[in-house]
């Protein structure tokens, strides 16, 4: 018990941290880290195979609003956290659906698992879809 509520303050505390890193990035006014994603590509993606676009779009719409806090716009990840830029949907796919499972995975689990345990398959393949065009 003393274990878990150890574990349950680290990550509390790791995401309170993030959370203020990423304030301080924000009000750094460096325009590189603040800008959105980018656009353009996902345009091209969507133009030339519509369905794989689509999947794209909808994952980058989701990465945004989770992923992004810690991996960055451009999945290069931070001072604790890796980098998944260049990452296959493949390896993707699974490393979420393992986070969501609950297995242990490495050092991370702790901070991925409930952050995937709220994704569906649907989600998990639209963010691999997507990350694989970082």
């Amino acid at each position: 018990m003393l274990r878990k509520l150890s574990w349950l303050i680290l990550v509390v505390a790791v995401g309170i941290g993030v959370h203020f890193a990423l304030q301080n990035i924000i009000q750094s006014g460096d325009p590189e880290k603040r800008r959105g994603p980018d656009l353009a590509k996902v345009e091209r993606l969507e133009a030339a195979d519509p369905i794989h676009g689509a999947k794209v779009r909808a994952g980058m719409v989701k990465y945004e609003s989770i992923c992004r806090l810690c991996h960055h716009r451009t999945g290069q990840g931070g001072k604790f956290t890796p980098p998944i830029a260049g990452l296959t949907a493949e390896r993707v796919e699974l490393m979420l659906k393992l986070y969501r499972s609950g297995t242990h995975v490495g050092p991370m689990t702790n901070l991925m698992a409930p952050w995937a345990a709220e994704l569906t398959d649907e989600d998990i393949g639209n963010l691999a879809a997507y990350v694989e065009t970082l």
